[in-house]
């Protein structure tokens, strides 16, 4: 089935949008839409025979099927999800204040303030355990995007190791700093969810990378009261 959800190109398929219905659209919605389409699509009740109009009539459904079954839409709805930008603006975003990390973050952040004051392998050590990202029900229904800060180090700026006397980096090459990473939060996700994340094959940038290999995320859905 995740071979339906893609066009020629390899891009996804927005099948909410060619139904013109909302992305938590009721399969009442989602009928009404396809006999509409259908209607005006079909060789046997449109005026135009054209091929562009038999592909038309294939996508509608091709899209039909797969919103209409539970667990079809389930999957496409996370592949779609995955495949958009968060800077569109139309992801749902997580507070920062439900994001709650195993090492609180102000002293993750002296730490890039001041880096001798903390180690390396001090940082490693705090930042091995889950961190913990709580999501309302609706959050977990549609998805999510999440900002996680976390310890990096770049090369340094004024020096980039040339210099054993530099004040920033005192000749090491490379300064202590934080930044962040967008966590997708799929929809439909379950409570007690966990996401791991290869941190190895991630970089903020060309001079920049994370202090840590991987992270462990887990998923709490606030219950009912708490929302």
């Amino acid at each position: 089935m995740p071979g339906l959800y893609y066009d020629r190109n390899g891009n996804i398929i927005d099948y909410y949008a060619i139904f013109n219905v909302p992305y938590d659209a009721q399969e009442d919605a989602i009928k009404s839409a396809f006999r509409a389409l259908i209607k005006r699509y079909h060789p046997d009740t449109s005026i135009s025979h054209s091929e562009s109009h038999l592909e038309k009539v294939e996508l509608i459904i091709r899209g039909y099927r797969i919103l209409t079954d539970e667990d079809s839409r389930r999957e496409y709805d996370r592949a779609l999800f995955l495949s958009r930008d968060p800077r569109a603006g139309s992801f749902l975003m997580v507070p920062k204040k439900r994001v709650k990390y195993s090492a609180s973050l102000s002293d993750l952040l002296k730490a890039r303030l001041d880096p001798k004051k903390i180690r390396r392998r001090d940082i490693l050590a705090s930042f091995g355990q889950d961190i913990e990202i709580f999501v309302t029900s609706i959050e977990a229904k549609k998805g999510a995007v999440a900002l996680v800060e976390l310890p990096s180090r770049m090369y340094c700026p004024l020096c980039q190791g040339g210099r054993g006397d530099c004040y920033l980096c005192g000749g090491l090459g490379r300064i202590s700093t934080s930044s962040q990473i967008e966590v997708r939060i799929p929809p439909h996700v379950d409570d007690s969810t966990y996401i791991d994340v290869d941190l190895m094959r991630m970089k903020p940038d060309r001079f920049t990378s994370f202090t840590t290999r991987s992270l462990r995320i887990k998923i709490t859905i606030i219950k009912k009261k708490e929302q």
